[in-house]
Formats: C-alpha cells, sequence, structure tokens
C-alpha cells in the first residue's frame, strides 16, 4: 500500500485543477496578458477562491522552471 500512497502523492497535481482556465481568465479580465506575478500577487490579496487559484497557479510556474532547469 506504501507505493500506492507515494505515487498519490506524485501525482496530486492531475487532479488538483477544477475550472481548468478559470485563474487565466480572471488575470485577462483584470487586464493582464495571462497568468503573470502580478496577477498572482493580486489574486494571492483578494482570498477566498482567488487566493487558492493564485497559489497553485504559483506552484505550477515554480514546478514548471524546475522541470526546464532539469531538476
Amino acid at each position: 500500500m506504501a507505493k500506492k500512497d507515494k505515487k498519490a502523492k506524485k501525482d496530486w497535481m492531475q487532479g488538483a485543477v477544477k475550472k481548468p482556465g478559470a485563474f487565466t481568465a480572471y488575470c485577462k479580465s483584470k487586464g493582464f496578458d495571462g497568468v503573470t506575478d502580478q496577477c498572482i500577487a493580486e489574486g494571492k490579496a483578494a482570498g477566498g477562491k482567488r487566493e487558492k487559484q493564485a497559489v497553485l497557479a504559483e506552484t505550477f510556474r515554480k514546478s514548471a522552471k524546475a522541470k526546464r532547469r532539469g531538476k
């Protein structure tokens, strides 16, 4: 069972997004060109659902950067 738990922890990102594109749409409605650092900061300050989406977007960006670097 430990193997299954380890895989579940590793693959948590696949099930993390409930409404794909919702945060991008929010950023664009606020006048940003997409999900930017400024939009993420604004989303975090908004609180509630937007804050959760912003934190997730930030996590995805960090993961993508690490993947590009080969880590």
